[in-house]
């Protein structure tokens, strides 16, 4: 009898256990990483240093590579297309966010390419650059600022004719501008060449004066990454972020004082971006040598840290790094083992990621073209997403149903107890 009903009080348990077993797993699955469709179908995946989405269509993607050149993608990385013949190495490729259709590509012998449609077809640019190794892009304001292997150029003419900014003793592996109302601050980042008293310098304006950066940061850490975020709500200067050999660094006052961001591993970070719908969502990348490398992410200016999804390769060395606007927010990211050769490229899903202008599937028609700059009407207001980390819902329900369940259970065995009292009663 006792038996029997203890059978008869565990299967409700058994059931709800399995219930919020379920929920978790399905809730775990929703933030993988999945592999993306191979760059050449029958072929292995060649390194990937580079990827950029257009502002206009979130699912077309570039990428830079190693072996075969850029290629482009229309289904969000479904399938691949290489769009610039005879060109196999590429460092960089960008978009303009202020004119979508328009798109750069570094390429590692031949200079810089320019597309003036979305990506699909481009035309080298190199008038006035005499170092054709172009390693890294930024743009903003009709300014657009290339790293080569010897020195900084500049072109305010859409890439029509290039300009010496001087530090041509660096190999200028990350740019970046952050424009202002009375002129432009640049920033250049060196991971090889005579660095002198350091590779982070700085430079107020189109003159060539570079300084190197001082306020806590280490003269000794080389840059391999640089990225300026939106100004914060409240706030007036825009966050710049360096991700250098020595951590992950953040300055708020235009690079005058730099601080390390804390709660990360202690590696390398080559990779470093903002949510470009809230500068208080940061992404970073690392290709760390220990097996720290993996993609992180932070929901509060860079206070605490998460690492971002499972489901990438063991110890990975994560080489790019790109956010699409969908709804939920998407991002692309690139791995690669220099042990084994192998590489590949993954998606995942971030529904605690603020949105702004982006619908999901953001695919070009087959007959529409990118316009030549943005609408304001074709712009949605900003979503707010959620803050926090992955979505709680179903995890209270199944606990709700769980807690529901153990109380009715208790109920039930203190009636039986008060049964069996009454029947063995003397």
């Amino acid at each position: 009898m006792k038996s029997t009903r203890r059978i008869a009080l565990l299967t409700p348990i058994t059931l709800a256990a399995g219930l919020l077993l379920t929920v978790v797993a399905a809730s775990a699955a929703d933030t993988r990483w999945t592999s993306t469709g191979a760059q050449q179908p029958g072929s292995a995946d060649r390194p990937v240093w580079s990827i950029a989405v257009s502002p206009a269509h979130p699912a077309v993607l570039l990428a830079a590579t190693q072996g075969r050149g850029v290629l482009r993608s229309a289904d969000s990385g479904t399938t691949w297309n290489s769009v610039i013949a005879g060109i196999e190495g590429a460092w960089v490729v960008r978009f303009d966010p202020l004119q979508p259709a328009s798109a750069y590509a570094g390429t590692q012998t031949a200079g810089l390419y320019k597309s003036v449609d979305e990506g699909k077809t481009w035309t080298a640019q190199n008038q006035g650059m005499s170092d054709l190794d172009v390693r890294s892009i930024d743009l903003d304001t009709g300014l657009v600022v290339a790293g080569t292997a010897r020195g900084v150029y500049y072109s305010i003419d859409g890439a029509g004719s290039w300009h010496l900014l001087g530090l041509d003793g660096l190999d200028i592996s990350a740019v970046a501008v952050l424009a202002k109302s009375t002129g432009v601050t640049l920033f250049a980042g060196a991971d090889n060449g005579s660095a002198g008293s350091g590779y982070l310098l700085k430079s107020e304006g189109l003159g060539g004066s570079w300084a190197v950066v001082k306020g806590n940061f280490p003269a000794d850490a080389v840059v391999a990454s640089l990225a300026v975020g939106s100004a914060p709500s409240g706030g007036t200067e825009r966050p710049v972020l360096a991700g250098t050999s020595q951590g992950l660094f953040r300055s708020d006052d235009r690079g005058v004082t730099w601080s390390p961001l804390s709660g990360l591993p202690t590696t390398d970070f080559n990779l470093a971006l903002f949510n470009p719908a809230n500068p208080d969502q940061i992404y970073v990348g690392s290709d760390g040598d220990q097996g720290n490398g993996g993609v992180f992410r932070s929901l509060d200016r860079g206070a605490s840290w998460s690492t971002l999804g499972a489901g990438l390769p063991i110890k990975p060395r994560i080489t790019a790094l790109a956010l699409q606007p969908l709804n939920p927010v998407q991002l692309v990211t690139a791995a690669w083992s220099p042990t084994d050769g192998s590489a590949g490229a993954y998606r995942i899903q971030d529904p605690a990621a603020t949105v702004a202008g982006a619908t999901p599937g953001g695919a070009p028609s087959a007959t529409s073209h990118a316009p030549a700059s943005p609408r304001a009407s074709a712009v949605p207001a900003p979503v707010r997403r959620p803050t926090g980390g992955p979505s709680y819902a179903p995890y209270a329900v199944a606990l709700t149903a769980l807690l529901a369940l153990a109380a009715v259970i208790l109920l039930r065995r203190w009636r039986l107890r008060r049964e069996d009292d009454r029947a063995y009663r003397p």
